[in-house]
């Protein structure tokens, strides 16, 4: 089962890459919306079999982050859906899927949270004051850095976010 390859752009990742990637993400993700390990690893691994029997490939990282974490997020609805039919047929269905797009926001913050932590530390100062709304004088003031250094890092940490965390902004539009 391993020894498959997913065409993801111009790579090629094996099954056992992406799994060891991004399993625990989306374990973590669909328990968020179902409240039970087994049933999160049940439909973490069912969005991999899905994958493994397929064998899609996708442009880009982004719509292959996209595409898992739908199909997780689908899945586990499903599985809501199955445990209580009767409850989900006497009120609308409205207010769980409320509570999966908050899940679905949570996730996706986390994620960015992981990201940001993934910068070298004074690019991460940087971006995190520029966040409190702190003005790029007051940034470099503050660091005791040069404004054109705050410039830059700044520059690379936005560069950094938009090619490793685009997919997160498809989640949060598919909430909004």
């Amino acid at each position: 089962m391993f020894g498959s390859y997913i065409s993801i752009g111009e790579k090629r990742l094996s099954f056992r890459e992406i799994f060891t990637e991004y399993y625990p993400s989306l374990h973590h993700f669909a328990f968020k919306i179902l409240k039970n390990k087994h049933d999160a690893e049940d439909v973490v691994q069912d969005a991999f079999i899905g994958i493994w029997e397929k064998k899609p490939s996708f442009p880009n990282t982004v719509s292959f982050r996209a595409y898992l974490y739908l199909t997780v997020r689908n899945k586990a609805l499903d599985v809501l859906k199955k445990r209580n039919p009767i409850y989900l047929e006497t009120i609308p269905f409205e207010p769980i899927e409320q509570e999966v797009n908050s899940v679905v926001r949570e996730e996706a913050f986390r994620l960015l949270d992981e990201a940001i932590e993934k910068l070298p530390a004074k690019t991460r100062d940087v971006l995190m004051l520029s966040l409190k709304g702190m003005s790029v004088k007051e940034v470099a003031d503050e660091l005791n850095i040069s404004v054109n250094t705050v410039k830059t890092l700044k520059q690379r940490a936005y560069k950094f976010l938009k090619e490793n965390c685009a997919y997160l902004l498809l989640l949060i539009k598919l909430v909004v």
